[in-house]
């Protein structure tokens, strides 16, 4: 048919969000790495995913991690010593 007889096109939230975000890793308030991670991961996927990056094993090696602060779908911070 024509284009003018034809549907307008419906919403789909599920075709809007993402599944995968990119999230800032901070050493010490800085932000040192980025990381892929799906936007539902809590804090041991945030972890995990952050001691595998070169750059970021780098900022910790020889250091005594403090605290760790993970803000879902934003941030996850490591605090070193």
């Amino acid at each position: 048919g024509m284009i003018t007889e034809q549907e307008w096109p419906k919403y789909d939230p599920n075709k809007t969000t993402e599944e995968v975000i990119e999230m800032a890793v901070q050493i010490n308030g800085k932000v040192r790495g980025l990381i892929q991670i799906p936007i539902d991961a809590d804090g041991e996927m945030a972890k995990a995913l952050a001691m595998e990056d070169e750059k970021i094993k780098m900022f910790i090696e020889g250091k005594t991690i403090v605290k760790e602060i993970f803000v879902p779908g934003k941030i996850f911070n490591i605090v070193v010593k």
